[in-house]
This record gives structure tokens, C-alpha cells and sequence, in this order.
């Protein structure tokens, strides 16, 4: 193979690859420093001047000819190893096409091959798995770029050595872990990409993987539906070219027998929620469902109810005739919470459960349906994203736990210095913030500085809260690997991770920067309980992350250097500051 127009290089792990920024090769040797239970990664970037074909997997593959300028196709393969650390992968990281039109990379392959252009740079993503048995120590290892050309031999083209530093400092797991990370699940649209049906085993087969990738990105808490499309499916059917089905659905199903009497089936929920608990993710168990349900009454999803205060939609077999109908009667429906609420009770994970009610918009008619809920479960905790005043104004609805929107806590802080505190003293419960689709900046969007998912973990300790909630995990457009646009918000909004053919979950680079700033939140608290003087250390360590310490004054429509790094040496220095206080404690 001819060199001459051949690059290769080091990025590091917050890197991401931009169609039209034309990365550095300079970068010839990676240092990656990280804990036991941890992980380290870098990127690499790679261009040629001639069309070639990248191999991932190490065996015989060909194409068609017709593809290549002299007929016999390029293939460059690369390989990793590092002795010590044999749980490695390097993966391909796709490009997706953003709201503006250019296209970024994302998406983690870490099987299968690709036809690349000429001159075109493309992004590879290292990542290795570092047990908390690891002995501490340096680990040295290597990427190796092979080349040959159909039947040719391969020959050696580029050798890119990396050395991991393993420090003698474990992060927590399980239990044990502080960072409260809430990733809403919504199982039906994981059922519908992996066309499985709904709740089957097969479904359930496909959940394991997905529920465990979500709990090693750190999420700590379990999402359930208890009646059918609480959220109307995101309203996804006012864009329906391409349509994309987000309607989600009851956990529980419900019968009415002959006598007229009503019975109901936990079987799936209790399924759904041990499987959560097999892996750390019943902290919080967040029902949806039961208050505020949201509703679409011009599109005909309004309140199908005689005399319930919510637009509660229970679908239930009747056995006298077969047919399936809903619920309409105010009776029947507290019967079913009073059911629900007595079964959660009995089965043990009532304390963990909080009632979610998503950004009520009319506050009146969420105090009469919590009013009612009261009624037929009165020992039911309510979790709020209320605004603070109407919340200070209302101590008598008992929130538990609170997470408002961070442009909530910005604007009412301008308005009552203090507020937001004064709300969450309120609550006894836990304290988190979270982001959506605004504002833009501090986001996990693909149109956000890949760094700012890092920041999520120190910005939560900068907040003084317990952790960071992000509405979907798996709500999927269409064809979120080829059109992420396909839906009214901006893309990477709804998912973290993109459905494989295969049946598991494509992890992503948003995923493990989020995961990454997660470890840097969990050195800060081992920091502050276990090194002298370890609060005021922390505070620094977040004032070289944090530039503009009065959010009032940042711009919220664009990430800038002026309110908080975007440097990734920055946050490599403060994990460094926060890794050798714990050595020296």
C-alpha cells in the first residue's frame, strides 16, 4: 500500500468526529488514565486518499471490484490488544446527519465493515472494561493498522501504542453508587424496532441486554406504565412522514369477569421490575400513568372518562363478550389504583415507587387528580417538576422528590434568589434537575460539544443535587441510524442508544461521556467523605470546569468556553486532582 497519502492518529475520548472539521493526526501515542470499575477510552481518526474498505472483524471478506479504481480493493483492518486488559473493543463510530445538515459521529459498530472514500477522515472509538479486581498499574498496548488488497498479504502499515494507568482507587457499584442518574425506559418501542411482540418472552430476551447496557451507563432507577399512552405517544402522530410510533403502553393487563367484577394481572410489571432489580435499577421505581396524563383532544386523545378528573386510559378484556374495552367510570378506576397500590405494597416496592406527573402545564386539574389519586391510594409518593412558587404555595400536596427543568431553576432564581432551595427543602425526598429538548446548551443533544454529557456529572455536584434525570433511553424515530430527523425534536433527544438487527442495543459516544462524567460525580463524593478539607477541594476542582458561576448571565441557545470548559484537558485535570487526593488521603 502507498503511504503518501495515508493519516492516522490519537484524539481523545471526548472527540468527535464533524463532516467539514478536518481532525489531527499529530497524535502518534495515547495516555489514558482511569480506575478500577471504570473504563478507559480515546479516539482515533483515519484518512486515505484512496477508496477502502474498513474491516473490523478479522476474517476473509470481498466486494465487488466495480467498487475500487484498479479493480483489486483496498481493506485496512485494525487490531487491538493490551495484555492485562483483555476486555476491549474498538468500534467504528457512524455518522448521523444533525438538524443542520452536517453529519457527526455517534453511533458505536463494533462489527462489520464499510466502504470509505477517498480523503474522507472517519473516527474509530477504543474503549476498555477495567474491573475493580484490576491490579493497579500501568498497562501498555497498541492499535495495528493492517492493509492488503484481495489476495495479497496483509502487510503491517501503522502501529499507535496507548498506555492505561490504572490507579488504585475503586469506583462504587451497585448500591453503593451516589449519582442518581434517571433514564426513562419505554419498553413498547424497543418491542416494535426488534419486531417482537409486545411483553412476549422473546421482547423480554431483548430487554436484558438493554436494561443492563442502561444500568452500566449508571442509570439507578426503574420507569413503569400503568396505563396506556400516558404521554399520547410524544404526539407522534402530527409528523407522520416517516411515522414514528412512540405510543407506550400498560404494564398491567385487566379483565372484567362475568360477575362484573374486575381482576388484574401484575405478572408483566412484577417481570419487568425484578429483571430492573437484577441490575441496580430500583432505587426509584417511577410510575406513569396515574396523574396528569397528557392529552390531545383536537386530534381526538382528550379525557375518554364519565366522571374521572384525568384522561386515564384503561384497557380492559371483558370475558362476558370477548371484546376489549376501556374504563370509564370513576369507580372502577380507583378500584384499579387501590388494586395496583395493594399490590406494590404486598410485593414490597412500594418504597421505592414515586408517582410521576410530566410537565403539567394546567396546575388546577393536576390537584384535582391528585386529590383523587389520594383518595384511592393515599400512601402513594408524588415525584414534582413543578414550578417552585406554585410548589412553595402548595405544601400541602406532600411532593417526595423534585427535579426541575434546568431552565426552571435559571429563571426562578432571577425572580427569588433562593427559591429552588426552599422548594427542595420541601421535599425530603431526592433532588435532581434535568433537560430535554431546550434548552440547547448543557445538553446531551448531537448538536451539543460532546463534553457537555461529561459535564452532566460535575455540573449535578456544582448544583449541590443528587443527580440528573433525561426523558428516553429508546425512543426511537423511524430509522434513527439513517434519519434521526424524523421526528419534531432535535436529534439524539429521544435515545442514547440505536436498536441493532441483531437484537441488542448500539451503544453510543454520548453514552459513554455521559457514563464518564458520572465517575468524575463519584470521585467528588468520595473526595468530600474520605480527604481532609475535601468539600473546598471538590469546589475547586469545579471552578476550573465552571466559568461563569452565575448561570443568569449564560447563553442557553449555544455552548461557550465564557460559562464552562470545553477543553477536555480541563475535565482530565480535575479527575487527575480528584484521583491523587484519594491516593494521598
Amino acid at each position: 500500500m502507498d503511504k503518501t497519502y495515508f493519516f492516522c492518529g490519537w484524539e481523545s475520548e471526548s472527540y468527535r468526529l464533524i463532516r467539514g472539521t478536518p481532525p489531527s493526526y499529530d497524535k502518534k501515542a495515547m495516555e489514558m488514565t482511569c480506575c478500577r470499575n471504570d473504563f478507559a477510552a480515546a479516539s482515533l481518526v483515519l484518512q486515505n486518499g484512496e477508496r477502502f474498505v474498513l474491516q473490523l472483524e478479522n476474517h476473509a471478506e470481498f466486494f465487488p471490484q466495480w467498487n475500487f479504481p484498479w479493480g483489486k480493493f483496498l481493506v485496512i483492518r485494525p487490531e487491538v490488544d493490551c495484555p492485562g486488559l483483555p476486555d476491549l473493543t474498538l468500534s467504528r463510530v457512524q455518522m448521523h446527519q444533525d438538524d443542520d445538515r452536517v453529519e457527526k459521529a455517534d453511533a458505536l459498530f463494533d462489527w462489520g465493515s464499510e466502504i470509505v472514500e477517498p480523503w474522507l477522515p472517519i473516527q474509530l472509538f477504543l474503549r476498555l472494561n477495567v474491573p475493580a479486581d484490576t491490579a493497579a498499574g500501568t498497562y501498555s498496548g497498541a492499535v495495528r493498522l493492517y492493509a492488503h488488497r484481495h489476495f495479497e498479504d496483509e502487510e503491517l502499515i501503522e502501529t499507535l501504542p496507548f498506555t492505561v494507568r490504572v490507579a488504585d482507587v475503586a469506583l462504587p457499584a451497585g448500591e453503593d453508587r451516589k449519582f442518581l442518574l434517571t433514564i426513562w425506559q419505554h419498553p413498547a418501542n424497543i418491542a416494535r424496532h426488534h419486531q417482537v411482540p409486545l411483553f412476549s418472552d422473546a421482547h423480554f430476551a431483548i430487554l436484558e441486554d438493554y436494561t443492563r447496557t442502561l444500568s452500566e451507563m449508571g442509570n439507578v432507577t426503574a420507569t413503569v406504565t400503568v396505563s396506556d399512552i400516558p404521554w399520547v405517544g410524544q404526539a407522534c402522530f402530527l409528523k407522520t412522514d416517516p411515522f414514528s410510533d412512540l405510543f407506550e403502553y400498560n404494564f398491567v393487563r385487566i379483565f372484567r369477569e362475568a360477575d362484573g367484577g374486575f381482576s388484574y394481572d401484575f405478572s408483566i410489571l412484577s417481570r419487568y421490575l425484578n429483571l430492573c432489580r437484577k441490575y441496580g435499577m430500583t432505587r426509584e421505581i417511577h410510575i406513569f400513568g396515574l396523574v396528569y396524563n397528557w392529552t390531545r383532544p383536537e386530534c381526538d386523545y382528550g379525557n375518554i372518562t364519565d366522571d374521572y378528573p384525568d384522561a386515564i386510559r384503561l384497557r380492559y378484556l371483558d370475558k362476558a363478550d370477548g371484546c376489549a374495552k376501556y374504563m370509564r367510570k370513576a369507580a372502577d378506576i380507583k378500584a384499579y389504583i387501590s388494586a395496583l397500590y395493594r399490590w406494590l405494597d404486598a410485593e414490597g416496592w412500594l418504597p421505592y415507587c414515586l408517582v410521576s406527573p410530566d410537565e403539567p402545564a394546567d396546575m388546577e386539574a393536576l390537584e384535582r387528580s391528585t386529590a383523587v389519586l389520594r383518595e384511592a391510594a393515599p400512601g402513594f409518593k408524588i415525584q414534582a417538576d413543578y414550578d417552585p412558587f406554585f410548589l412553595t404555595a402548595h405544601p400541602e400536596l406532600n411532593i417526595e422528590s423534585y427535579i426541575p427543568l434546568i431552565d426552571t431553576i435559571v429563571r426562578s432564581e432571577e425572580k427569588e434568589k433562593g427559591i429552588i432551595q426552599k422548594a427542595m427543602a420541601q421535599c425530603p425526598g431526592s433532588h435532581a434537575w434535568y433537560t430535554c429538548c431546550w434548552p440547547r446548551a448543557l445538553n446531551t443533544l448531537l448538536c451539543s460539544p460532546l463534553i457537555e454529557s461529561r459535564l452532566i456529572g460535575p455540573f449535578t455536584e456544582w448544583l449541590k443535587l443528587d443527580g440528573f434525570l433525561r426523558w428516553a433511553y429508546t425512543c426511537w424515530p423511524a430509522d434513527p441510524i439513517r434519519d434521526g430527523k424524523a421526528m419534531q425534536w432535535p436529534v439524539g433527544d429521544a435515545y442514547f442508544v440505536y436498536p441493532s438487527a441483531g437484537g441488542r442495543p448500539i451503544l453510543s459516544l454520548r453514552y459513554f461521556a455521559l457514563k464518564r462524567g458520572e465517575g468524575d460525580y463519584e470521585l467528588m463524593q468520595m473526595v468530600k467523605e474520605r480527604c481532609p478539607g475535601g468539600e473546598a477541594l471538590v469546589d475547586k476542582a469545579l471552578s476550573t470546569l465552571i466559568r461563569e458561576p452565575d448561570m443568569a448571565k449564560w447563553n442557553w441557545d449555544e455552548a461557550t468556553e465564557a460559562q464552562y470548559s470545553l477543553t477536555p484537558a480541563d475535565y482530565d485535570a480535575v479527575r487527575e486532582t480528584l484521583i491523587n487526593a484519594l491516593l494521598n488521603a
